[in-house]
Parts: C-alpha cells; sequence; structure tokens
C-alpha cells in the first residue's frame, strides 16, 4: 500500500516511524522542495556513477561524494538519491537509527551495491540485517525493462542468480530484467527479514508523472527519493 502525497509518494509503514522522515518524489518534485519549511536540515547527495561505492555523512558536505550510496546516522540529514528508472532503496534500523539510500541501476545491481550496503551499515554502526527495513521506490518494472545480452552476461560474471531475467518475448537475444527481485535477492541473501520490506510496484516507464530514461530519453528529468532522521 502506498500512501501520494502532493508531490511523492511515501510507505504507510515508514510514515508510523516517528523518527523518519521519508519518500519518493514524483516528477518536477526536488529536494529544494523537500527542504522548504525544515529549518536546521540538511541534504546529502552523491555523484552518480553506476558504482557500488557507500558514502558514509557525518557532517554537512561542501562537495558532492563520488558513488551510488549514502549512510548516516546523524539526525537532521536527508540523504537524497536521483532516478528516472533505475531504483532507488531506502534502508533503515529503528533502533539503532541508522539510514542508507541507494541508487540501483543494473550495473550497481550486478555489483552488488544492496548487498555491500548491509554489510557496510554492519561494520560501521553494527546493525543486524535482519532488524533492516528496505523500501523499493518506483522503477521501470520487469514487463518494460528490455536489456541485451551483455547485461545477462554481466550478472553471470559476477556470479550472480540469473532467474530474474526471462526472454523478450518478441525480440530475440533480448532480455526483461526484474530490477526490483533482483535487489530483493541480494538484501535476503544479506540477511534482510522479508516481512520488512516494502515495494513501490508502479512503472516509471509507463507513468507519466514519473521520470523515465527509457521514455523521454536525454530530456528525461530526475526523481529525488529521501530520507532522514528528525532531530
Amino acid at each position: 500500500m502506498v500512501e501520494a502525497a502532493a508531490r511523492f509518494l511515501s510507505i504507510p509503514r515508514w510514515s508510523r516511524m516517528p523518527f523518519l522522515i521519508h519518500g519518493f518524489g514524483l516528477a518536477n518534485w526536488t529536494v529544494q522542495d523537500l527542504m522548504s519549511g525544515r529549518p536546521g536540515f540538511a541534504v546529502a547527495t552523491t555523484r552518480q556513477v553506476h558504482s557500488a561505492r557507500i558514502n558514509f555523512i557525518s557532517r554537512p558536505l561542501e562537495a558532492e561524494p563520488v558513488g551510488d550510496g549514502l549512510a548516516t546516522d546523524c539526525p537532521g540529514v536527508f540523504l537524497a538519491v536521483r532516478t528516472a528508472d533505475c531504483l532507488p532503496i531506502l534502508l533503515a534500523d529503528a533502533e539503532r537509527r541508522v539510514i542508507a539510500a541507494l541508487h540501483c541501476g543494473w550495473r550497481g545491481t550486478a555489483l552488488g551495491l544492496a548487498e555491500k550496503a548491509v554489510a557496510a551499515l554492519r561494520d560501521r554502526y553494527g546493525i543486524e540485517p535482519s532488524a533492516l527495513w528496505a523500501a523499493f521506490g518506483p522503477c521501470i518494472q520487469k514487463n518494460c525493462y528490455e536489456v541485451g545480452e551483455d547485461v545477462r552476461r554481466r550478472f553471470e560474471e559476477e556470479r550472480l542468480p540469473l532467474g530474474d531475467f526471462r526472454p523478450h518475448p518478441s525480440r530475440p537475444k533480448k532480455f526483461l530484467l526484474d530490477l526490483q527481485a533482483a535487489n530483493r535477492s541480494q538484501l535476503l541473501r544479506a540477511g534482510l527479514d522479508p516481512g520488512n520490506m516494502n515495494f513501490i510496484g508502479e512503472c516509471t516507464h509507463c507513468e507519466r508523472r514519473m521520470s523515465s530514461y527509457r521514455r523521454e530519453g536525454t530530456e528525461a528529468g530526475r526523481m529525488s527519493a529521501f530520507v532522514g532522521l528528525g532531530f
């Protein structure tokens, strides 16, 4: 179930955590809109390069770090990632009050970003993976995400399961990839409880209120997914 705000989507179970502020912005909504009316908050973003690099935020940043994951235990900091078909994943540990935001395209997924993020949170903050909550935002869904043999081969080279690929019904040597399922599998391997995972199943390619690189090409905007700890 998803709650729709004026400009972003949220997960009801997450909204009931009083210390947590989160959401998945739609097209034409920005982090600057989020900051309006929130004195004392800062926002951390990253220069996304389709990697498995996670940056730990402990103070306000003067420049964007390079990578595709952000994590913090500091109140008053919003972590934000930008997507336009790629999958945004938010992570939260309610007991230790640790959060993370991930930008998972197929390259980051092939590199194991989600699984590595859980290991990094465990090593840095001492979290138990089974206590983590995960929120999967809108992305291009499995019936629309066409990829080539090179993508499937990359997953195979990384020794990742190939069950989330299925042959395209009408295009030889093409496949349809379930990006959400591939990342769910990683988080399960990392030790998350399947009952602690929540999904927004809307497809960015099909929904006009969302940005889609596959639909709009270089004219596509970016949507901002965010999570922060209140004071």
